[in-house]
């Protein structure tokens, strides 16, 4: 199991996550889309995993989400998913449709194309253009898997060469699909409840591209929660993200009964400025998701024990 290493235990290269929670979250508070280059032909690797191997680790799916700065609605992000030919798209836009982030008209787009091997998302590029007041500001990540090396190339200067070192590393929505995936294998409900959670020890670890660096990604599985959403009461896996000495809070809710899609997400400080991502639709292979029973009923018919 993946121990959280302190910063000094890090190789060169590798540095803890940084408190990033939603992307440009007071202005933008959000997540986001923008169209990829033309797709190359998949990779040998690629090639060597089966379309219905594919199929089956992906399903096209539409989900919107309300973000809320300290109880006030301040944007909205949507987030796609869906397939070209043997590769997979995932794009997020988002903007500000209230207060400060709608006065500065902010925006956040991102998108990652990759292929599916092995039953994971294996991203080979990504793209984010976020534009605040009028400013822009994109960068591009190339991955090339047969050196495990990323390409960051921000606005138009020289590319920054980085080495992925222990395990692959992913770019933010990448690390969204590889989170499902992780909480869905077989098995990890049970490592969920084990003495390994009771210790509190992080079985998540994940190393996610930033604009300069690859970050160190890591978090624990909470005890699991039963939430009312707009989809009617879920029972929710509960993710954390690990920091130490630090009043910094990400949690997420996955959904089990949506194939592990996070349903809702909060990021802020204690005493400071507390954001949420709430789900309120939700379109899996192009057919409406019919909201649950709520709370209430679910408790009445004893399905929340």
């Amino acid at each position: 199991m993946t121990v959280w290493r302190p910063e000094a235990a890090l190789p060169p290269g590798r540095r803890p996550g940084r408190d990033r929670g939603l992307p440009g979250l007071l202005l933008c508070g959000l997540l986001a889309c923008s169209l990829a280059q033309a797709a190359p032909e998949p990779p040998a690797a690629a090639a060597a995993g089966t379309a219905s191997a594919a199929n089956a680790a992906l399903v096209p799916y539409h989900a919107r989400y309300a973000v809320y700065r300290n109880g006030k609605l301040t944007g909205k992000i949507d987030i796609d998913l869906g397939q070209q030919g043997n590769r997979w798209v995932i794009r997020s836009e988002a903007r500000g449709t209230h207060g400060l982030a709608r006065i500065l008209a902010a925006r956040d787009n991102e998108e990652s194309a990759g292929y599916v091997i092995d039953g994971r998302f294996r991203p080979d590029r990504y793209y984010r253009h976020t534009r605040v007041a009028g400013i822009d500001d994109r960068w591009t990540v190339h991955f090339d898997w047969k050196q495990r090396r990323v390409s960051v190339v921000h606005d138009n200067d020289d590319p920054l060469l980085l080495d992925m070192l222990d395990q692959d590393a992913l770019d933010p929505l990448a690390l969204k699909l590889d989170m499902r995936h992780r909480l869905a294998s077989d098995g990890f409900e049970t490592l969920a409840s084990s003495q390994a959670l009771a210790e509190g020890e992080p079985p998540l670890h994940f190393d996610m591209v930033e604009e300069d660096e690859i970050d160190e990604q890591v978090f624990r599985v909470l005890p699991p929660e039963w939430m009312e959403t707009s989809l009617g009461c879920l029972r929710t896996t509960v993710v954390e993200k690990v920091r130490q000495n630090s009043t910094r809070y990400t949690r997420a809710w996955h959904a089990p009964e949506l194939d592990y899609m996070e349903v809702r997400m909060e990021h802020g400080k204690t005493g400071g400025n507390h954001m949420e991502m709430r789900i309120t639709q939700l379109t899996v292979n192009g057919v409406d998701v019919t909201p649950r029973p709520g709370c209430a009923a679910r408790q009445a018919a004893g399905e929340t024990e």
